[in-house]
């Protein structure tokens, strides 16, 4: 076969490829536990326990605003026996069960995960394996975990729960005190076979169906990740398990990946996500953090991680005493006024093939594209580019009779906008369209002189190839076997000539000395892996010189060149730098 056939031929590869659908690349059982959480879109956190008594202060020393209350053992270095007296204080006479549930509810929130064992080793939950619980070690003596599970069921709240499963302050053979206990005499084994998985179990068998069990901090060997896993999977089959319960250098062992906290991707991921966020600062309370976030702000936060495919996790820190503190009460309460009015456009939705606009982000479901404005466009109309399907119908959410005029022009879609109906926080434009919402590619173009930065986010990928995240914060794609493995980006170069091509991955030694092929064009680059390191170690590769040859539209494809059994590599970009210039340097033809 020529270079030009081949050529030819992988192009027709990626079209076919392209053609087939993403959720494919989930087992069948998979993506039926994954059902609810692909739908819900909108959960609630609860990190509540003894630093809540402390409220950021420990003898004079405070817990700066934007930092983490519930690490203030840590942070301080409070000797065991001090925190542990403190502990003996802890006495929520405030508490509500019910109240938690209601207003998960009112705020539109579909789930609640609760921290029942945080970093600082207390359970919040009467643990039989430890006498440092609610129950036993306080005047309280009633179980937080217990109540709040039967308090979610009776509202309709999927109840989760969190459980620092390395990170453990109080038992000497526990991860992170460092203080207190030497750390060359820790015997990690022991906590996890004394403390950690029969805690698990405990939280597995005790308290009824989980949606979920939210892991943090990872841990140290893939083997004993997989032990939490099997365990989880062995007393509750329909439980999902979050990304962290890995070692966050390795690969994803979870059900869905974990954003850093509070972190957000710049574009959607081809695999189920979530974002942990705050409602201020810090995730447990401190009486030093009075900087809310604005029902507006949460609003466009929820819609945009909806837009790429995400859900929406976001905290609540008790007081003390029970008490969820007003401000986080008013805000969830306005936002679950809008999402009572809007909650189409958020559950059961997907992400937007169409992406990000000026005036606000977008969501799908069937033959709907549901249009958020978190202000109105200057000139009254929305224009929305790059939508293939022809547009039926166009209205405000909130007043489905009134049709909105629509027109179509050289692929732009422009919604005149009526002057009344504009909601704070965002206003919900629906289209109704023929046929599933599909996307042109949007072509990335160049400044003068300027190189093509590829990166693993704004492609296109097909077959088993993910653009994915890891816990070091970086994204990648990942899961690419075989040639049908692609990922492609469409090219409008206005700068023809020599550039040379520069691609930055990270390989582990066993896939070492795979082929690979970079195709330009009618250029085919065939290259080599060579090990970087460890699972995140990145480095960049010369891969030569290409030529753009002319103005126009161009399209990049990086593939696996045969079918193998273990990753290509974890592929974060690819950059396209001028050596030459056509018409400056000499025509390159």
């Amino acid at each position: 076969m020529s270079q030009l056939n081949r050529s030819r031929f992988a192009a027709l590869l990626l079209t076919l490829a392209f053609a087939a659908t993403h959720p494919a690349r989930l087992a069948a059982a998979d993506d039926d536990r994954m059902a609810w959480f692909r739908h819900d879109k909108f959960g609630m956190f609860v990190h509540w326990g003894p630093y809540s008594l402390l409220a950021g202060e420990w003898q004079g020393n405070r817990i700066h605003p934007g930092d983490e209350a519930e690490w203030i053992m840590q942070r301080f270095n409070i000797p065991v026996a001090d925190y542990r007296e403190m502990a003996h204080g802890l006495n929520p006479v405030r508490f509500d069960a019910t109240q938690f549930a209601r207003l998960a509810k009112a705020a539109g929130m579909k789930y609640l995960v609760v921290t029942a064992k945080h970093h600082d080793g207390f359970a919040m939950y009467h643990s039989k394996v430890s006498r440092y619980n609610i129950v036993d070690w306080t005047p309280f003596k009633r179980d937080i975990v217990k109540e709040l599970s039967e308090a979610c069921r009776k509202e309709g709240i999927r109840f989760c729960v969190y459980y620092s499963h390395r990170e453990d302050w109080e038992d000497p053979n526990g991860y992170g005190n460092h203080w207190d206990y030497d750390p060359a005499k820790k015997d990690f084994e022991k906590y996890l076979r004394e403390k950690s998985m029969p805690q698990v179990r405990e939280l597995l068998t005790e308290y009824g169906p989980l949606g979920l069990i939210w892991f943090d901090r990872g841990i140290d060997t893939t083997e004993q990740a997989r032990r939490f896993i099997d365990l989880v999977h062995e007393l509750q089959p329909q439980c999902l398990i979050n990304g962290r319960v890995g070692n966050y250098g390795h690969e994803l062992l979870g059900d869905y990946q974990d954003m850093n906290d509070n972190g957000m991707p710049t574009g959607g991921l081809d695999e189920y996500w979530e974002t942990p966020q705050t409602l201020n600062g810090t995730w447990g309370y401190s009486k030093f953090d009075q900087e809310w976030k604005t029902p507006a702000n949460v609003i466009q936060r929820l819609v945009e991680i909806v837009s790429k495919g995400g859900n929406y996790l976001l905290n609540i820190g008790p007081m003390a005493d029970g008490t969820v503190p007003a401000p986080s009460v008013a805000v969830l309460e306005q936002v679950g006024a809008w999402m009572r009015r809007n909650g189409e456009s958020i559950y059961g939705t997907s992400a937007c093939p169409v992406g990000q606009f000026p005036w606000g982000r977008c969501t799908v479901k069937g033959e709907r594209v549901y249009l958020h404005a978190f202000q109105r466009p200057a000139g009254g109309v929305l224009r929305v580019s790059g939508l293939r399907n022809e547009v039926k119908a166009a209205y405000l959410l909130q007043a489905p009779g009134r049709k909105l005029e629509v027109s179509q022009q050289n692929g732009v879609a422009v919604i005149g906008l009526p002057a009344q109906g504009w909601e704070e926080g965002s206003t919900v434009v629906v289209l109704e369209v023929a046929g599933k919402p599909e996307a042109e590619p949007v072509p990335l173009t160049q400044g003068s002189d300027s190189p093509f930065q590829l990166d693993s986010i704004n492609c296109r990928t097909a077959g088993g190839a993910l653009k994915r995240f890891n816990r070091d914060g970086k994204f990648h794609i990942g899961r690419w076997t075989k040639p049908e493995d692609q990922a492609a980006w469409d090219l409008l170069v206005s700068q023809p000539g020599r550039y040379r091509a520069r691609i930055r991955y990270a390989a582990r030694q066993e896939w070492a000395g795979r082929k690979y092929v970079v195709q330009v064009g009618d250029q085919l680059l065939e290259k080599t892996v060579e090990p970087t390191g460890d699972w995140y170690a990145y480095k960049s590769f010369d891969l030569g010189v290409v030529n753009l040859p002319r103005k126009g539209p161009l399209r990049v494809i990086i593939r696996p060149a045969q079918a193998a059994g273990q990753n290509l590599m974890y592929f974060e970009s690819l950059s396209l730098e001028p050596e030459t210039v056509a018409g400056r340097l000499g025509r390159v033809d």
